[in-house]
Order: C-alpha cells, then structure tokens, then sequence
C-alpha cells in the first residue's frame, strides 16, 4: 500500500477509535452488566473508563519514547529480533480474531433482527465487499468513513431525549449495590466495550500530527465511556435490571419501545442508523490487521494476498454457531485485550531499562 494511503491525522483516528469502543461492544453492554452487577453498571462503566484512560496515556508515552516507531519495531528492540517477532505474531493474530469476532457480531444483529432466512455465510461476503475495497485503498480511508459515528452516537442521543419522559430513575436505587463485587464482576464486559484504543500502538507512525494524539486518544474514549454511562442510565431506568437480563439488545428493544407519530417501526431506522457504526468495528480491525500483514511480511502481490486474507477472515467469523457460543469468543477477546494492555505496560517500564531506539532526549 502507498504510504500516503496510510496517513491520518489525530482527529480521524480519534473518530476511528470511538468508532471501535461504541460501535458493537455497547449493544449487548447493558445486558451483561445487568447480571454481573445489577443496576449499578453505570458506576463500572464510569469506574473502568477512567482506568482505560491511564492505560492509553501509558501507551502513547510508550510510542513517544521511540523515534516513529510502531510496537511491531518496539518489540525487536525490547525483546530481541526472535521473541519480539513472536509477539508481532500474537499481536497480528489478536487483531486478527477481533476482526472475525466482531464481524460474526455484525452479522448476527442483522440476522436476528432483519434478514432472518439469510445465511451468516452470504452476509459476511457483502460486508465485507466495502471492506475489501476500503482496505485495498488503505487506512487513511478507513478513517474518513469514521466521522459516521458521531451521527450515530447523536441518533442514540436523540431516542434517549424521546424516551425521557418514561423513565423511572427509582429503578437505579439504591446507589452502589453491588458494591466491589459488583464491580469486579462486571471487569470482563466494560473492557470488551473499551477495547480499541490499541490500534493506536501500531498505526503510530502514519499520525501525520503526533503531538495531539494523546488528547484526541484520551477524547475517544471519554466519548466512549460516557456514551456507555448514559446508555446504561437509560436503558436500566426505562427497563429495570431484572428485564434486561432477560433482553440481549437493549439498545434496539429501546428503539422498538418508542412509538413514534410517523415512523411505525423505530428498530428498523435505528438499525439502519447504527450499521454504519457495527460495520466500522469490523472495518478497524480489518484494515488495521491487513496493514500489519503486510508492513511485517512486505507483501508485493497486494490484490492475491487481500483476497485470500478476506476469504479465511469469512470463514473463520462463522466459527461461533450460536448466542451462547458468541458469548465464550467475546470472553476470549476481553482475556486477549487485558493481556495486550498489561503488555503495553510492561513495554513501558522496560524502555527505561533497555533503552535502545528510546529517542536520546525523552
């Protein structure tokens, strides 16, 4: 790919960030919160936002110690040229499964709830058909099909405002319930919600203004997290905890809640709103990963080794064959990102220990 294809400023990758966090984790957010720790999954979502937010200034502290480096080339200079290919290997392998995985998450939204005699298979192939085709052009485009979620997230605003009058506020009482075991329970789905940040370690050399990108990283997922912390005041105050566990999109049954004077079914339009924003999940990590193929293998036969990178990343979404068999990947994942985060960490506090390729004046 050109390296100019590749280039985006702080601004689109911010977008692309929230893009990522908000796009599909948030659907099922308020459901596996509501049985991990009842009514007071706001309090998680507020509690484990503002450690994803320290987390990410550790990581671009960590890309800012290396003279535009990405972490494929920080791991050769912190752990060898062996082992630290054998993590580049792990990380391409997790961005990899986030793509399928989120991809299957698409799928099966527009499964249940539109095309319900369409098999999973044909729907992953014309998804990804706009995909391939922004991918093949680069990251750059990727991220200026990102803004989309802000009209989305304004959307989702929009139907909150709507729903305001029917909320029951009563159902969030009493305050921190669950107390600290509610909110360890509910460690696995915030995290799933919030991960995407990490793209930034490996996209950090195609940055074009380096200097904002903490502010705008920490923006994302201030977005993010406080997108999340309405959505979950809302849907428990409109529902109560003990309907949402047994709902496992509470977002679109909110939708279909509404009845609106001229639109007869609000599910379908904000189905139609959001797909933008489930798609550019998919379309992240998609592209991101394709990117980190072939910036570490220098592929030269661009279109042969897309079109057999698509083809596997199809059939290796329609691994899960169910709901509940959806829920044990979604896990993995959460496992995955934790794992990556506190990798990051330890990166970060080796650098001021083998400090080579550290930037002399950092």
């Amino acid at each position: 790919m050109d390296n100019r294809a590749n280039q985006i400023t702080s601004g689109q990758l911010m977008a692309l960030i929230v893009s990522i966090q908000a796009g599909a984790g948030t659907l099922n957010l308020p459901t596996y919160l509501a049985l991990a720790c009842g009514h007071d999954g706001w309090i998680s979502a507020l509690t484990y936002g503002i450690i994803m937010t320290a987390i990410i200034s550790i990581s671009i502290k960590l890309m800012n110690r290396y003279n535009n480096k990405s972490i494929y080339e920080i791991n050769t200079f912190l752990y060898g040229k062996y082992l630290g290919r054998f993590l580049n290997l792990l990380i391409v392998l997790y961005l990899w499964y986030s793509a399928c995985l989120y991809l299957r998450i698409y799928t099966n939204v527009i499964h249940v709830h539109l095309l319900r005699s369409t098999p999973s298979l044909v729907l992953c192939i014309f998804t990804l058909i706009p995909t391939y085709y922004l991918a093949w052009y680069g990251i750059k485009y990727i991220a200026r099909f990102a803004p989309m979620i802000y009209l989305c997230l304004t959307f989702c605003l929009f139907l909150f405002f709507l729903v305001f009058k029917d909320l029951r506020f009563s159902f969030l009482m009493p305050i921190g319930q669950s107390g600290i075991a509610g909110i360890k329970a509910s460690f696995g789905p915030c995290i799933f919600a919030l991960l995407g940040y990490e793209i930034i370690t490996v996209i950090y050399p195609e940055i074009t203004n380096k200097k904002k990108t903490m502010k705008y990283a920490i923006g994302a997922n201030v977005i993010a997290t406080i997108f999340c912390v309405i959505l979950l005041l809302v849907t428990t105050s409109f529902f109560g905890e003990e309907m949402i566990k047994k709902s496992l999109y509470s977002m679109i049954k909110l939708s279909r809640s509404y009845r609106a004077p001229i639109i007869e079914r609000m599910d379908i339009l904000f189905i139609a709103i959001w797909i933008p924003a489930m798609a550019m999940a998919t379309r992240g990590y998609f592209c991101i990963t394709y990117y980190s193929i072939n910036k570490l293998l220098n592929l030269k036969k661009k279109g042969i080794y897309l079109f057999v990178f698509t083809s596997i990343t199809i059939l290796l979404s329609n691994a899960p064959k169910s709901i509940s068999n959806l829920r044990v990947y979604e896990n993995s994942m959460t496992i995955y990102g934790i794992t990556f985060s506190v990798f990051l960490v330890i990166c970060y506090l080796l650098s001021f220990i083998r400090k080579k390729g550290v930037k002399p004046h950092v």
